[in-house]
């Protein structure tokens, strides 16, 4: 039985100079079906199927089209209840693995051409016995006042090791394979800064500064870490900065690095999700001039729809209504326009919504109890459905104390979700009585907060 190595992924690294495939020679794994994946930026791309021959050898190729290529690379073993596979990284010249065992580990895998398992391993070695005397001594160095004796033995030796990691990763840095290049990769994500501290605030603006400064965002797109370290980072800033300012510095600082539009659209439609995820609309709002103007998005599809259709200032998209005019014997469905500048109102609430949605039911819940406070206000409410059984919708809709109820049976594909960029559901947005479009708003407690000020 074939198992996964995870040993862990930055153990098989080689490096520099061109390679386009790996010799694989796997004879205990003959007939079985196997996958080869490259990474880029938040998509794993299956470049390779095949099935493993006879006599075990057989060969995994780089595309032409993403060559040359350095990075991670995963060679996973399909068609099975065992499953199993590698993690490892694509060199700078063609190499061959070799494993003569039917039950794989890094003890019986050859890696003939390179071999980064020793020197990655004593990297890793070097760095955790440094973080670990780091940990041990400042733990030990609070435990005395300052004026003590071990308290300046301790505090001694917890900055011979701060400078130790500085060394360390200064050799990182000079260092021209991939893997100097990955290993912060992956401290990140184990929530490992460049710089040693004992102190949680000044952990976090360390890493931060890494990101926005440092960070190669070429070996990034690469790692296989893309998706998880732009989730980590758009946490960081939702949750621990809280500073709409920040970002938009920090979110310029990034940007004027990634200079690849594939790797810019990735990045922004990637940061754009989870901050509308995180409730954080008025982020998007504060970077959509600098996205829009970069000239580096590709196309404005999926979760980038938000910066050039429902802009915030702008006139809101007229709403689309499908409506039967025919008979029972013959239907037909014709386009009604709800011009969103002659609703009569003083402000007019889009909700985006679906029945089965838990969320949107208590979010539904919410405005019907708040229903005639937020009518008093000069507020209409108007909902559009991601429905697609009209029987659901029907029986949900009728108990809606608002009259203005919609729904197309398109579900997400419906224009009006694609018109209003909305890829999740409750998603409220206020208009004026013009039509202009003020506020993109996630919960009720948004909604009720900026009410109030009425």
């Amino acid at each position: 039985m074939i198992k996964k190595i995870l040993v862990p992924l930055f153990l098989f690294i080689a490096i520099n100079s061109f390679s386009q495939s790996i010799s694989m020679d796997f004879p205990a794994f003959a007939g079985k079906t196997y996958d080869f994946i490259i990474f880029q930026g938040s998509k794993q791309e299956t470049v390779q199927q095949d099935s493993i021959p006879a006599n075990g050898k057989f060969t995994l190729t780089i595309p032409k089209k993403y060559a040359p290529y350095n990075g991670m690379c995963r060679w996973l073993i399909t068609g099975t209840a065992q499953g199993g596979g590698l993690d490892m990284a694509i060199p700078g010249h063609n190499f061959a693995v070799t494993c003569l065992s039917d039950t794989p580990d890094t003890n019986n895998i050859v890696y003939t051409g390179f071999d980064a398992v020793n020197e990655l391993n004593s990297l890793n070695t070097q760095q955790q016995q440094i973080i670990e005397k780091f940990a041990v001594v400042s733990k030990a160095s609070v435990l005395y006042a300052e004026n003590k004796k071990l308290y300046t033995i301790f505090n001694k030796e917890k900055i011979k090791q701060k400078e130790a990691f500085e060394n360390f990763n200064k050799q990182l840095k000079s260092n021209p394979s991939f893997n100097a290049r990955f290993l912060p990769i992956v401290n990140l994500t184990n929530g490992i800064p460049p710089h040693l501290t004992a102190n949680e605030d000044e952990k976090a603006a360390i890493y931060n500064q890494f990101i926005t400064k440092d960070l190669n965002f070429n070996d990034l797109y690469v790692s296989g870490h893309w998706t998880a370290i732009i989730r980590d980072w758009v946490g960081y800033q939702s949750n621990s900065v809280q500073d709409i300012a920040q970002f938009v510095k920090d979110f310029k600082l990034i940007s004027a690095r990634i200079t690849n539009p594939t790797q810019y659209t990735d990045f922004v439609g990637k940061l754009t999700y989870y901050l509308t995820t995180y409730g954080k609309d008025n982020y998007v709002d504060a970077i959509a001039n600098a996205v829009v103007g970069s000239g580096k998005v590709n196309a404005y599809a999926g979760s980038l729809q938000v910066y050039i259709k429902a802009i915030m200032g702008k006139q809101a998209p007229d709403i689309v209504i499908k409506e039967n005019v025919g008979s029972e014997k013959e239907v037909n469905l014709v386009n009604t326009l709800l011009k969103t500048d002659a609703f009569e109102s003083k402000y007019t609430l889009l909700l985006f919504y679906q029945s089965d949605c838990g969320p949107c039911k208590k979010t539904i819940a919410a405005l019907k109890e708040h229903c005639s406070n937020l009518v008093a206000k000069g507020i209409k409410i108007v909902a559009l459905s991601a429905d697609t059984d009209s029987q659901v919708f029907k029986d949900n809709a009728a108990a809606f104390p608002w009259k203005d109820t919609y729904c197309n049976l398109e579900g997400f594909n419906g224009i009006n979700f694609k018109n209003y960029a909305v890829t999740g559901t409750p998603t409220m947005f206020v208009l004026d009585s013009k039509g202009i479009l003020l506020k993109k708003i996630a919960t009720i407690e948004q909604l009720l907060t900026w009410s109030e000020k009425l």
